[in-house]
């Protein structure tokens, strides 16, 4: 069985550069945006403020504006969407 490769037309090539430089010329992600945004990172910037603020839903409202500041949007719905992450968290650990 012969494998056959695709045949590109010049368009097709100059586009596939062109988005390749656009994605390679996007910067490196710092490592505490890539922390905040994701479920794991999230919980443990939870589990370290939670006893800075003087109720858990303050504590975590706080790093939602955090998330929304950094990407626009929230990282779940409502704190109770959230407890459900952290619980799942804390049955793990």
């Amino acid at each position: 069985m012969t494998k056959h490769k695709k045949k590109s037309t010049p368009r097709q090539l100059s586009e596939r550069e062109r988005i390749e430089t656009e994605l390679s010329s996007i910067p490196k992600q710092h490592p505490k945006i890539a922390k905040i945004t994701s479920a794991e990172g999230f919980v443990d910037y939870y589990l370290s403020t939670r006893d800075l603020y003087n109720t858990q839903l303050e504590a975590y409202e706080r790093l939602e504006d955090f998330h929304i500041a950094i990407t626009g949007k929230r990282r779940y719905a409502e704190f109770d969407s959230f407890r459900v992450i952290l619980n799942r968290y804390l049955v793990r650990s």
